[in-house]
């Protein structure tokens, strides 16, 4: 499989880096976790048509994890042949009325919608594309899921474990995906303070994998705790990957803070000090190959 970091960048706008999300192809599929705001121009980047997409997983409904499913959907739908299959989407509980809410018939785009699908102008352009009788509603197979249950795919599964991340108002999912003999794992967002160590349900994720992408969004001020006794979050980041043999890790979701000459490095060094694998600073369009 191939692992491509469509966005690597945080909620803070930048011209550097996409806000969250990743892309997956494996088999015949090709895979989204997470999408947000600047993923959707990466992906096309990357070389891959909005058409080709047969999944998209949600860690959680965060703006910069999932923005630019709104692009991904619509292009789907408008340009996509008649047959196309649905896209399946998988994302934690109140997704299906975020679909719903965004393009169901009285959602947020019920007045564009309306007009796709009834004026003449679009009724041409969906027939000469092969189309017939009226345009149908886009839809998508929508599917809200607990960490309890696996999602599967052509030659792949993934499984979830609840991270802790803005609960109780959101859920909140890190990601293992099987396929070909290797591993993928990614953390999602990580709110837990550096003192009380790992998250302890990301080992089941992240154990023996080839390539983990793991949440790293510190500011300054966090690299200057190991003088006071306690550990940084970097540095836990890095006992994590070294307790579960991660053969790579890469860190994402950087914001402005740190993303500076001098203060990276210093970042990238107090990882290490806890991890002796291959240790990647994440930046957009990055891919991996893996199995």
């Amino acid at each position: 499989m191939k692992v491509t970091l469509l966005g690597t960048g945080s909620p803070v706008p930048s011209l550097k880096r996409a806000s969250a999300g990743y892309m997956v192809e494996v088999g015949s599929d090709v895979v989204l976790i997470d999408h947000g705001p600047g993923c959707f121009r990466n992906m096309m980047q990357a070389g891959i048509a909005v058409t080709d997409v047969t999944h998209v997983i949600f860690s959680h409904l965060h703006f910069d994890h999932c923005a630019d499913f709104i692009r991904l959907f619509f292009h789907r739908w408008d340009i996509g042949r008649p047959g196309l299959a649905s896209m399946k989407v998988f994302g934690p509980p109140g997704l299906k009325d975020m679909v719903d809410k965004i393009f169901g018939p009285e959602g947020a785009f019920k007045i564009d919608l309306t007009a796709r699908t009834n004026h003449s102008n679009s009724l041409e352009i969906y027939r000469s594309r092969g189309g017939e009788g009226d345009r149908p509603w886009p839809e998508a197979d929508v599917y809200e899921v607990r960490e309890s249950d696996e999602i599967t795919g052509d030659g792949w599964k993934v499984v979830l474990a609840t991270v802790p991340h803005h609960q109780p108002y959101l859920h909140c999912y890190g990601v293992r995906l099987e396929a070909d003999g290797a591993v993928f794992a990614y953390s999602s967002d990580i709110s837990l303070p550096a003192e009380k160590g790992p998250a302890k349900p990301l080992y089941s994720l992240a154990k023996d994998a080839d390539l983990m992408v793991h949440y790293l969004n510190s500011f300054s001020f966090d690299m200057d705790k190991e003088k006071e006794g306690a550990p940084t979050k970097q540095q836990v980041v890095g006992q994590l990957a070294e307790e579960c043999k991660v053969k790579t890790l890469v860190t994402s979701h950087h914001g402005p803070a740190i993303d500076q000459d001098g203060i990276r490095e210093r970042v990238i060094a107090d990882v290490a000090k806890n991890y002796s694998g291959k240790l990647i600073w994440g930046e957009d369009l990055m891919s991996f190959e893996l199995g």
